[in-house]
């Protein structure tokens, strides 16, 4: 073999596998792993947490974590977050608060109460606990509290939403700040107008200005609504909806904001079967003005695409992952994505992000790291060895690699890329990484690129 083919694809193969390929999340594999969450560390790295299934007698789920390196590499082993381990633990959501110090919330079951509540627990670099575990709502504590999502700002303050059974048959959503050090900032407060709102989602900008999404109605017309707030608390908007299609079966609307301030919504549905269900997306100017209209984010549309997750990075490129069903007559599902350049134009086709592709892939969660790679993890059945397990893999956020727009991507594209590696002319047409230099990392970019579908 032509040892300059040969370089190339041992350059190829070191760069693949030390920036991309699936890994396991969890350590331990008995029973399930499940609702994964991820969040980047400032060191590039990043963590992930995730309920584990214990089964025993008087315990159910507790609530996981593990560090990970930028290199998807391990940081010692998983460890617990909750202290209570009697009851359900479950549903947890993650924010880093300083280098050393991350936040946990969940949502906990108490067998002596026999209703959910939501907790919230700080965590140091070693895993171990700062304090004991935080009681978020404080004012409705009769009925069950759930799905407690958090976002956090450049000063540690963060703030926690939820849906709140208000009584027995009327859900809100709820929210409460918190300072630093976990104190209260204040009681919790009601965000939603409407009864029956659920699934809450949050975003927090570097000052503490916060937005919350979320859905409510009633079948057969759900509509996804928004509301913007102050650093302290106040309203800055009315609710507003955010969907313009009619949504038939209940969704769990996902919100991320850019370092300008402008935010992203997306979320699955479809006017008339939940099994035809598609993922749709909107982006807004920081005031909450309508940038788009409501978009289409997958291409295939012959199946149910649900639960969508997203990511911005810092240049305001984002991805979108979701799961959708590989065979309409077989009731498994795969991971998918989609990439997106900062006007919301797609950046090649939508990719499948799983290896493993035997039985269930779902519910995935996805965040940017420092070195501007995005982790994707999700929750995948029997590969592990028994029921689900928390898988993640690594991907580029890269430009559509048909660098002379011919409709391909060949090895002419290579060539072009090949040729300004050794120049220092700009712009260059194959800085898919958008640093202002061609190196191996946009190899490894194209690399991937070209084994991906592509449409010009």
């Amino acid at each position: 073999m032509n040892n300059k083919i040969t370089s190339f694809l041992l350059i190829i193969f070191s760069f693949v596998q030390t920036h991309a390929g699936e890994f396991q999340i969890n350590n331990r594999t008995s029973q399930s792993q499940a609702n994964a969450a991820i969040s980047p560390l400032p060191n590039g790295g990043f963590v992930v947490s995730w309920s584990s299934y214990y089964g025993s007698s008087g315990r159910s789920n507790d609530i996981f974590c593990r560090f990970f390196e930028p290199n998807c590499s391990p940081i010692g082993n998983e460890f617990q977050v909750n202290q209570v381990i009697s009851g359900n633990q479950t549903e947890p959501a993650i924010a880093v608060k300083t280098p050393d110090e991350i936040i946990v919330t969940w949502q906990g079951f108490s067998s002596d109460e026999e209703k959910f509540d939501i907790f919230a627990q700080i965590i140091d670099s070693n895993g171990l606990p700062i304090g004991n575990e935080l009681k978020v709502n404080n004012l409705i504590t009769e009925n069950d509290q759930l799905c407690p999502e958090i976002a956090i700002s450049d000063s540690g303050n963060f703030v926690i939403v939820w849906e709140s059974e208000t009584d027995p048959n009327t859900t809100a959503i709820c929210c409460r700040l918190f300072e630093s050090n976990g104190t209260a900032i204040g009681d919790e407060f009601q965000v939603s107008i409407e009864d029956n709102s659920r699934y809450p989602n949050v975003v927090m900008d570097p000052n503490g200005n916060f937005n919350i999404v979320w859905i409510e109605g009633n079948r057969p017309n759900f509509s996804i609504m928004a509301r913007l707030y102050d650093t302290h608390g106040m309203p800055i908007s009315a609710p507003f909806k955010v969907n313009s299609n009619i949504i038939t079966s209940f969704t769990q609307p996902v919100i991320q904001q850019d370092t300008t301030g402008c935010f992203l919504i997306t979320w699955d549905g479809d006017p008339n079967l939940a099994k035809n269900d598609d993922i749709y997306a909107r982006i807004f100017e920081p005031n909450g003005t309508p940038i788009t209209d409501e978009f289409l984010v997958n291409t295939t549309i012959d199946r149910a695409q649900q639960n969508p997750q997203a990511a911005i990075n810092d240049s305001g490129q984002f991805v979108i992952v979701w799961d959708s069903e590989g065979d309409p007559n077989i009731s498994e599902k795969d991971i998918f994505g989609q990439r997106f350049d900062i006007k919301g134009e797609r950046i090649g086709d939508e990719f499948l992000i799983n290896s493993y592709t035997d039985s269930d892939q779902k519910y995935p969660a996805v965040t940017f790291i420092n070195n501007g790679r995005f982790i994707t993890v999700w929750q995948s059945l029997d590969q592990d060895g028994s029921n689900y397990g928390i898988y993640g893999n690594s991907r580029e956020i890269i430009s559509a690699a048909d660098f002379n727009i011919d409709g391909y991507i060949d090895f002419n594209d290579y060539t072009i890329l090949a040729t300004e590696w050794r120049t220092t002319g700009k712009p260059f047409v194959s800085d898919m990484n958008n640093d202002e230099i061609v190196n191996q990392f946009d190899l490894l970019a194209f690399t991937q690129n070209w084994l991906t579908p592509f449409k010009n």
